[in-house]
């Protein structure tokens, strides 16, 4: 079971003003950014209070990337957008995507303790980094009694590979590993 209760999940920062229309410039954070689309609902916090509606959204090219463009129903002026910048965007769990079969959140996988396939308890899942190749776990070690040779840190980087990962199991927020990285 989960220890913390996600209603909603980061989806996106905004940004500054687009035009004198209130269209908003958005940094988006999801993997799944073609899933919001005109009349979604998103939320500012993540207990899905303060709620804003999509009115139309569209890409727009700056160098080598896409941003979304965003105009919100009832910001209408360059000076109501103004007061959105910076603000966060969640959208609720229930509108999130769909995930295929060995696709996670990463919301889901922190706390998730981590196992060798020996069953002896290594640490806590602290954040999972996204990199070209693959995504890593950061794993806090609480085993002080593991025995992991060269290290000298409190972390532990874990590829989300079939190489390093025996199994996840999010439901009971465990994760067993086929073996510890050799590369520390």
């Amino acid at each position: 079971m989960s220890e913390v209760s996600v209603d909603a999940r980061l989806i996106g920062i905004i940004g500054k003003p687009h035009g004198i229309k209130g269209e908003i410039t958005v940094m988006l954070l999801t993997d799944y950014p073609k899933t919001i689309k005109s009349g979604d609902t998103l939320f500012f916090d993540e207990k899905c209070k303060k709620k804003i509606e999509v009115g139309s959204i569209r890409w727009k090219k700056v160098r080598r990337y896409y941003i979304a463009v965003i105009k919100f129903k009832d910001i209408d002026s360059r000076n109501d957008a103004e007061n959105l910048k910076g603000a966060s965007l969640f959208r609720s769990v229930k509108d999130s995507p769909e995930l295929k079969e060995n696709e996670y959140w990463v919301d889901d996988i922190i706390n998730c303790l981590v196992y060798t396939k020996n069953n002896i308890f290594v640490g806590k899942v602290i954040n999972v980094e996204k990199f070209a190749a693959n995504d890593n776990l950061t794993v806090k070690i609480e085993n002080k009694d593991l025995d992991i040779r060269n290290l000298d840190s409190s972390v532990l980087y874990i590829p989300v590979i079939e190489s390093y990962i025996e199994s996840m199991n999010l439901k009971d927020k465990k994760i067993i590993l086929k073996k510890i990285p050799e590369y520390i």
